[in-house]
């Protein structure tokens, strides 16, 4: 049976592996996702501008989302990071965690989420999930994270 929860400092590590073990991050990207796992259990308050959920069955943590209120807008929210184990992977965690999310910012007075990620063939999967829950590509940046290497934005109005 799956879970939801916040996020714990026994859950370093399990993050970090379950990142790793996706085999789609680049050793920098991992490194930005425990940064914000630092922030979310050592600064009180940033759990707003970052609140992270899991999902976790048997005691692993199966999934984890990261996202926050883009300060910028009336009712925007991001979606910073979105990973489900590899072991776990076309099995629905990662739909039923962005639901979760999208209850998340409608109850916190969101109306749309944004979600930003590579066009590298390597994403393509994540660029199909994307479009597959209701998402709309509505940026491509050229060249944006290096050459060759598009980003691409999506959006989810969440009425």
């Amino acid at each position: 049976m799956s879970e939801f929860r916040r996020i714990e400092p026994k859950d370093r590590e399990a993050i970090r592996s379950l990142v790793e073990g996706t085999g789609a991050f680049q050793r920098h990207e991992v490194d930005v996702a425990m940064e914000l796992v630092e922030i979310a259990l050592t600064q009180p308050g940033q759990d707003d501008y970052h609140p992270f959920v899991l999902v976790e069955e048997d005691g692993t943590v199966a999934a984890y989302a990261c996202f926050g209120k883009n300060e910028m807008t009336a009712a925007t929210f991001d979606l910073y990071w979105l990973a489900t184990r590899a072991d776990r992977m076309g099995k629905g965690y990662g739909r039923t965690i962005v639901s979760f999310v999208e209850e998340e910012i409608r109850r916190r007075g969101g109306r749309l989420l944004a979600i930003e990620t590579s066009s590298k063939e390597s994403y393509a999967s994540t660029q199909a999930f994307y479009e597959k829950i209701g998402c709309t590509l509505a940026a491509r940046l050229p060249d944006y994270y290096d050459e060759g290497d598009d980003k691409l934005i999506y959006l989810k109005p969440l009425r």
